[in-house]
């Protein structure tokens, strides 16, 4: 034996992105923080849904509507977009639905505050990142989780 040590991958980099250990990291990385935002957003949109005239015990839909489709379709344009099929459409949906979900997150944190103070605006603004957060966060999910494409393993073998 020559003394060369083999690796599987990565070819002995003093950081691989595939290692499982790495993997790991990444993924739990991303499910809490994919967690904390959709909690803030919920809390907001629940209390978005006094605004609309849901009796207490519904206000859990207006998330529900409003958020969970956010993760759903994100998901699913990945899994579309790995089968080659083009999604911009999609795309646009899920970033006008961000949209709503973060203008929704600002407004109601707003909504009675004293708008000269910069806690109300950092609190707000805060909220209002948690939709984006849950959009970019399932969107890294996707691409850790899964394989590339068969174009993707073409361009990088060579």
């Amino acid at each position: 034996m020559s003394g060369k040590v083999k690796h599987r991958t990565g070819a002995g980099a003093a950081l691989n992105p595939d290692h499982v250990g790495m993997h790991r990291g990444i993924v739990a990385g991303v499910v809490v923080t994919l967690l904390a935002a959709v909690l803030t957003s919920w809390h907001g949109l629940t209390l978005v849904a006094e605004w609309q005239g849901l009796p207490e015990p519904m206000r859990w839909v207006t998330p529900v509507m409003v958020d969970v489709p956010l993760v759903v379709l994100t998901a699913a344009r990945g899994a579309l977009a790995k089968r080659g099929i083009r999604t911009r459409g999609m795309l646009a949906g899920i970033v006008a639905l961000t949209l709503f979900s973060s203008t929704a997150n600002l407004v109601h944190s707003l909504d009675g505050a004293d708008l000269a103070t910069v806690a109300v605006w950092g609190g707000a603004v805060t909220n209002a990142l948690a939709p984006w957060l849950i959009l970019s966060m399932t969107e890294v999910l996707w691409m850790v989780v899964t394989r590339p494409g068969e174009r993707r393993r073409r361009e990088v073998a060579a």
